[in-house]
């Protein structure tokens, strides 16, 4: 109680300021801690999403525990998943679509689909065998999925496409390493490769243009309306097409995950989940 008292208060004072860098701002809008309950049942969520009325879903990878975190503190944990079910193999990525709740799992090649109460509903196996490492959902519940084994991002709407709709090993300009791919509410997709560059793709899958992002050990892509960042753990960032650099709180480091929705971005710490404002000046 006292650990988050000291930081409330931190937070307060953070909120009288602005995080300034240029034309671009940081606001902090909501300070949410992890409450007792997820502490005492030992979870470190290391995914994070935005879920339906101003809710979070978070996930601990290695106990495979799905979890919501209500905007009073109050938490609901999934009943398919962790101590519960060992069919699981390596969750790698988990958000909403309009069929409800998405988690995909790389070793069991599947994505599982469960309902708002976190009801496991059904699984859906991918043929190819594409073991993804990386995924995002666009705003029509379409599902990317990007696998290092074949070095290309497979559409699945509620099927694999059995082609790839962007073959990586034919584009000259990326390699075979990705940190991060996003698709913005306009459709836009994005990937942060392994040398800190951004690639911007059509939506049929045609290479646009691409940014060095300039930041160390880049780590995070996120987008906000059309403005996209690259952030790394350290919590050091800058706006792709214009540079500017902006930059998160130190108490919220190391970051552990972004995302986005509307004009904000969450951020992942170790105890709690920070909610910033973007503001473009």
């Amino acid at each position: 109680m006292v650990h988050q008292k000291k930081h409330r208060a931190f937070f307060i004072l953070w909120a009288l300021t602005v995080i300034i860098r240029g034309q671009v701002s940081l606001d902090i809008a909501e300070y949410r801690p992890f409450p007792e309950k997820i502490m005492l049942l030992d979870l470190k969520p290391d995914l994070l999403n935005w879920s339906i009325a101003n809710r979070f879903l978070l996930l601990d990878k290695s106990k495979h525990e799905l979890i919501e975190l209500g905007p009073f503190g109050d938490v609901v944990l999934s009943s398919g998943f962790g101590l519960r079910s060992q069919r699981y193999g390596e969750l790698i990525w988990m958000g909403i679509s309009p069929h409800g709740i998405l988690i995909v799992d790389r070793l069991g090649n599947q994505i599982t689909v469960l309902d708002y109460r976190l009801n496991p509903v059904t699984s859906n196996g991918f043929e190819p065998r594409i073991f993804p490492e990386h995924a995002a959902v666009d705003p029509w519940g379409r599902i990317y999925l990007y696998s290092n084994q074949y070095n290309s991002i497979f559409l699945y709407d509620g099927e694999l496409d059995q082609q790839p709709l962007i073959d990586l090993n034919r584009v000259v300009e990326i390699g075979s390493c990705l940190q991060d791919l996003e698709i913005n509410q306009d459709g836009e997709l994005a990937i942060l490769d392994c040398e800190g560059t951004v690639h911007f793709f059509h939506v049929l899958g045609n290479l646009q243009y691409s940014y060095p992002s300039h930041v160390r050990q880049a780590k995070f892509l996120t987008a906000v309306r059309n403005k996209w960042f690259v952030f790394n753990s350290e919590g050091n960032g800058r706006s792709v097409q214009d540079q500017e650099p902006v930059s998160i709180p130190g108490a919220s480091i190391p970051v552990l995950d972004i995302t986005s929705m509307n004009r904000s971005i969450a951020i992942l710490a170790r105890d709690h989940i920070l909610v910033l404002n973007v503001q473009s000046h």
